[in-house]
């Protein structure tokens, strides 16, 4: 989730359930809120460290992280500003929570309990870095600077602020509930992603049964008749699947790559069998990353690699 919708939402929650009682840690509640994705700065010491764990969206993407850094920030912030520490600690691992439940409900996996368990949760309910909750957001800001310079009454501020809260409380709960509904119908081929918008979301089922592979893609929505996007069935030989299996192997090797769902594409061409792994979980219009492995067929060895995003095409 991008990280101006997490201030937004962190800003909402904490004006429902926070404002009557006071606001002096609002600033605090958002500063918190958008800590886990500060693991940017982290990034730089990845190279030294050499660790997963330092890249975005994953050891700072955890709830233990969030209590740990909350009660550490506390030592500091307690002191200087001569706030209860166990208020601070427990504002701090709230927020920080919040921002770390958000990002469970995408497409992206995190290790949610790090460093007490390596394993890695995604509920698969929204896009991650959604577009549509990003412009509702920016709507709500636009809307709150029109209000502060016309001098609008305070009570319209509480009116906007509790149908935004209302909205994205309501939006989630929407997402969560189709997902559910979905996924309850689907065998064990299939898979649920979400679309960019709420009612719409891809079912993609991928078989392979000996040496035979047969992919599909559908775009359905909740008022509309499903549209098949995309349908691909191949042959493989024994060689070729096992350089179909270096590629996945390969591609899994890497931390982000690992974390998404792969539709595989084939090229047969001189000598040489290429793989095409695309990501579904960033396509938008039928445009998303992805990976090639070239191999030489007569020596089983991988002679080039690329990356990039382009249209996902049959030749």
């Amino acid at each position: 989730m991008d990280i101006f919708s997490h201030v937004v939402f962190g800003a909402l929650i904490y004006l429902l359930f926070l404002r009557n009682i006071s606001y002096e840690y609002f600033f605090l509640a958002l500063f918190f809120v958008i800590l886990p994705d500060l693991d940017i700065f982290l990034m730089l010491l990845k190279g030294k460290f050499k660790s997963t764990y330092l890249d975005h969206r994953a050891g700072s993407h955890s709830y233990v992280i969030g209590v740990i850094l909350s009660f550490i920030i506390s030592l500091v912030y307690s002191p200087l500003t001569r706030k209860p520490f166990f208020i601070v600690w427990i504002v701090g691992s709230f927020f920080y929570g919040i921002h770390v439940s958000q990002d469970m409900l995408t497409t992206t996996k995190i290790p949610y309990l790090y460093p007490l368990s390596k394993k890695e949760k995604g509920f698969y309910v929204e896009k991650a870095g959604s577009l549509f909750t990003m412009i509702c957001s920016t709507i709500f800001f636009i809307l709150l600077i029109i209000f502060y310079y016309n001098s609008v009454d305070l009570n319209y501020y509480r009116i906007l602020v509790d149908f935004y809260t209302s909205f994205f409380l309501i939006y989630y709960l929407y997402r969560i509930i189709s997902k559910i509904l979905v996924s309850t119908k689907l065998n064990g081929n299939q898979q649920y992603l979400p679309g960019v918008l709420p009612f719409y979301y891809l079912i993609f089922d991928k078989e392979i049964e000996d040496k035979k592979i047969s992919l599909s893609l559908i775009k359905k929505a909740h008022f509309r008749i499903a549209k098949e996007i995309l349908k691909y069935e191949v042959f493989l030989n024994l060689e070729e699947i096992t350089l179909f299996e270096k590629a996945t192997k390969l591609s899994k090797s890497n931390y982000y790559f690992a974390k998404w769902t792969t539709l595989p594409l084939f090229i047969r061409r001189d000598g040489v069998f290429s793989v095409k792994l695309f990501f579904l979980e960033i396509m938008t219009r039928k445009k998303t990353l992805h990976v090639q492995y070239d191999f030489d067929y007569s020596t089983q060895q991988l002679i080039s690699f690329s990356q990039k995003r382009s249209k996902i095409q049959i030749l």
